[in-house]
């Protein structure tokens, strides 16, 4: 009998039924039973079960705790929903027929893809716009140089060249506003990836 000042809650309850204390633990499928729902769980072929006395198990767990179910701990991840659950949020019927994954299996694959992520940002992206920058300033010198050629020789003509010379100052303004357009765009790009990369990963400066 319950001692009057404890609350129910205290009683930790079967994850299936939720009404009679739990005595055993499936540590395949990550999930505690009472007496009468270990033979239904066990019933189910579909996959593979272990099942040992609760006081056995592994009491460290990683799972997060359910958002909807305070008590209880998500195993389990719905595909489509894209969300953590738990055994009680399976047996309500919500996610019924969607594809459901061991949860830490899953946030094991999300922080890989990130790390991936993270890894081709700092290896391919960010060094190919540093590379951008370096050869559109190449070619800005470039740009000024022989623009310069072409002012000079231009000017060799006297007066006559004159309206010339004005004509291949404003392209050089205008191909010059172009390249540093493009190069400001980089720049910029270069600054959000620094501010997504961090900085003691990358060796950035």
């Amino acid at each position: 009998m319950l001692h009057p000042r404890r609350s129910a809650q205290e009683v930790l309850l079967c994850d299936v039924c939720d009404t009679v204390p739990l005595q055993s633990h499936c540590e395949l499928c990550n999930i505690s039973l009472c007496t009468n729902c270990v033979g239904k769980h066990l019933s189910d072929f579909s996959k593979r079960h272990n099942v040992i006395p609760f006081l056995q198990r592994n009491s460290a767990t990683n799972n997060p705790k359910c958002p909807t179910h305070a008590d209880k701990h998500c195993e389990l991840f719905c595909e489509k929903c894209d969300i953590p659950v738990c055994s009680t949020c399976v047996s309500s019927g919500k996610h019924k027929g969607h594809d459901l994954s061991e949860v830490l299996k899953e946030k094991q694959s999300k922080i890989q893809r990130i790390e991936i992520d993270l890894e081709e940002l700092k290896t391919r992206i960010y060094p190919r716009y540093e590379e951008i920058v370096s050869v559109l300033q190449t070619e800005k010198e470039q740009l000024k140089t022989n623009y310069g050629k072409l002012t000079t020789a231009a000017d060799q003509k006297g007066d006559v060249w004159h309206r010339k010379i004005t004509e291949v100052e404003e392209m050089e303004k205008k191909h010059l506003a172009v390249l540093e357009n493009q190069s400001d765009e980089i720049k910029h790009r270069i600054t959000e990836l620094r501010q997504i990369i961090p900085e003691e990963n990358t060796g950035l400066q």
